[in-house]
């Protein structure tokens, strides 16, 4: 046992003090015996005895008291394996993730953190230097700068800098690549290294996964957005919100409820179509769980319209064109079907073939060209149809006119909503729905029948390998059917419109992405583009290709949400980058205090703190310069002696 201050010990004298009141108590009888008083002397002296006992155990007592409060004073340590080295270097974790909220406590990790920085620099500002996870130095009572792009903790970086730091107090949430990724330097034993981890169980979040257009919208006004939500550990019933920046506006709020570790899909509706050149989203996640990663952006591009063409020999066909008269979904064009010039016909999402008994081969050949290569096709017979092997290359077999002597309607069936063909149209079929009915025209086998009629023959139906080639076996023509003036028609035929149309992806991306390919028409070689959110402005390096824009992202300078990319010369925002945390930041998956313990269990060049708070963190850097403190023992043997003073004038009789 060593001593920081011995001399104290001069103090001892005062041991003289109970000793010299102990003396002076002391009182000389004299003894008066009568022969009838036996007893009662006998009596006398046992309490002569008892008296004296309690004295002499109350002096004990005083003069522990003295003994113990001196050795207090003197503050007694024992030298232990901490004093081998002594901390000087403080790294704080300010990653995304440390903005979570640590148990107890109310503010964020990395606040409290910082907090415990600043008490350091106030109780050892000689000895102690402070940096982040990539060695920049961390000033006592400044601003908290989370660097939303720094997803790595660059220890080795931190080592090769400050080589003569004898012991490194990391303080982090301990995420498990902060010490994954850095086991080959806390297994160095040449450096020690002191853990104050934040969580003893694991913390519990919810975060989205990714977001995306669904294909096959219900309408062509609308398309479906979907979002897959995540839940880490046990979930609770959190708000999820849509809003779109462009206009503030709240498209839409859900409530979720995950069970642990569970995954939930949420579909919101939106307008396929905006006057600017990308709308941006905002999804917000509200819940008592979720604390820094609460916010998703993304952003989705303007579509283009769809391009139809409709061919046909010298009719016009008014009912049909009338579908596509929406000029901001459709950009129809109609042509005679033997004056196209079919090298063109890839331009186009979707044709339409009004097809008589006029058809060349090389229309023949390019129209067949163009449903292989997975364009939508619709085929339309005319009253005059004899295109018998054209129809036969496109994968239906056994074509035949029907009896056109029968001149009777027939109803449609019903379609099977569980085809996936209706998915998003119909979400069930009622009872006494009133199909629509048609003359019987042409019949043929193959392919898979979408609407027929009910004596099984095919009315509409879809074949080629990616089913992308509908067909019809009557003229849409008031002369056959009404089925043009029936409520499945418009739904049917935007749904055949859009089956081939790919819509823009949900484009998004993260912080720790480095390079980021942006698509953007009529892109220029030496335009120069740079990204603005707010006041902040950056010019990142950049390449363009053709049409993509290639961004490197400043790492250290890039913040999450919104920026405008601009071009630097005509000052005209051409697109939105929407950008979010490092999903790594958001996956929660920490060491907790028992995990940490587990884990470094037979290295003596690590310490772990049980409590995660400041008074550890001071306790154990008294303990590195004056090894394990005993004054404080000594301080309650002190009070407890005086106890016992108290309970001996009490009770000893």
């Amino acid at each position: 046992m060593n001593f920081t201050n011995p001399n104290a010990f001069w103090l001892l004298f005062l041991i003289l003090i109970p000793i010299l009141i102990h003396l002076f108590q002391f009182r000389r009888y004299k003894s008066l015996k009568f022969s009838n008083l036996y007893f009662l002397s006998a009596v006398n002296e046992e309490e002569k005895r008892s008296r004296k006992l309690k004295h002499l155990l109350i002096l004990l007592t005083r003069i522990l008291l003295i003994v113990f409060l001196v050795l207090s004073m003197a503050k007694p340590f024992w030298e232990s394996e901490a004093m081998q080295s002594e901390v000087n270097l403080v790294v704080l974790d300010s990653t995304p993730s440390n903005l979570n909220i640590a148990e107890g406590k109310t503010n964020s990790i990395v606040e409290q953190n910082l907090s415990f920085v600043n008490q350091l620099y106030e109780k050892y500002p000689q000895d102690l230097k402070a940096l982040n996870q990539s060695a920049q130095t961390v000033e006592p009572y400044g601003d908290i700068s989370i660097q939303e792009g720094k997803s790595q903790f660059n220890l080795g970086k931190i080592l090769e800098e400050n080589e003569k730091s004898e012991k490194l107090l990391l303080l982090s949430d301990f995420q498990k690549p902060v010490v994954d990724e850095n086991l080959p330097f806390f297994q160095d034993s040449s450096k020690a290294y002191v853990f104050m981890p934040p969580y003893l169980q694991k913390p519990n979040n919810l975060m989205v996964d990714s977001v995306w257009i669904a294909p096959n919208a219900a309408n062509g006004e609308k398309i479906k957005l979907n979002i897959r939500i995540i839940a880490i550990g046990n979930s609770e019933e959190v708000n999820v919100s849509l809003n779109n920046n462009n206009n503030n506006q709240l498209i839409g709020t859900q409530q979720v409820e995950l069970e642990e570790n569970g995954i939930a899909i949420l579909d919101f509706p939106i307008e396929r179509f905006a006057n600017s050149n990308s709308r941006s989203f905002q999804l917000t996640l509200d819940g008592d769980q979720m604390e820094f990663d609460n916010d998703f952006y993304f952003t989705i591009s303007n579509q283009e319209r769809l391009k139809v063409l409709s061919l046909a020999s010298s009719q016009e066909h008014e009912l049909i064109n009338t579908v596509f008269e929406n000029d901001e979904l459709f950009e129809l064009k109609t042509e005679l079907l033997n004056n196209f010039s079919f090298q063109d016909l890839d331009e186009y999402d979707l044709v339409l073939v009004h097809l008589g008994n006029e058809l060349n081969n090389f229309a023949s050949s390019a129209l067949r060209t163009y449903a292989a290569n997975g364009n939508s096709l619709v085929v339309i017979p005319e009253n005059n149809f004899d295109q018998f092997p054209f129809f036969a290359r496109l994968g239906f077999n056994e074509v035949m006119l029907t009896n056109k002597s029968n001149q009777n309607t027939l109803v449609l069936e019903k379609p099977d909503v569980n085809n996936p063909f209706y998915k998003n149209i119909f979400n069930s079929m009622e009872s006494n729905l009133s199909m629509p009915e048609s003359k019987l025209f042409m019949k043929w086998s193959g392919g898979q029948d979408l609407l027929s009629f009910v004596n099984t023959y095919p009315f509409l139906t879809v074949s080629g390998v990616g089913d992308n080639i509908y067909a019809f076996s009557v003229p849409l023509t008031e002369e056959y059917t009404n089925f043009t003036r029936h409520g499945l028609f418009l739904p049917i035929l935007y749904k055949i419109a859009f089956s081939g149309k790919k819509e823009n992806k949900a484009q998004y991306f993260y912080l720790d992405d480095e390079v980021i390919e942006i698509n953007i028409p009529n892109l220029k070689s030496g335009d120069i583009f740079k990204l603005v959110q707010e006041e902040q402005e950056l010019i990142p390096d950049q390449r363009i290709s053709g049409n993509q824009l290639r961004l490197i992202l400043p790492q250290d300078d890039i913040k999450s949400g919104f920026y405008d990319i601009i071009n630097t010369k005509t000052t005209r925002t051409i697109a939105n980058l929407a950008l979010n945390f490092p999903k790594s930041e958001s996956e929660n998956s920490y060491y907790t205090l028992p995990e940490l313990q587990e884990l470094f269990q037979n290295q003596n060049n690590i310490a772990i703190l049980d409590s995660y708070d400041f008074a550890s963190i001071d306790d154990y850097i008294a303990e590195t310069k004056k090894g394990f403190p005993l004054w404080k023992y000594f301080l309650v043997l002190a009070l407890l002696s005086l106890l016992a003073e108290v309970l001996i004038i009490r009770f000893f009789k």
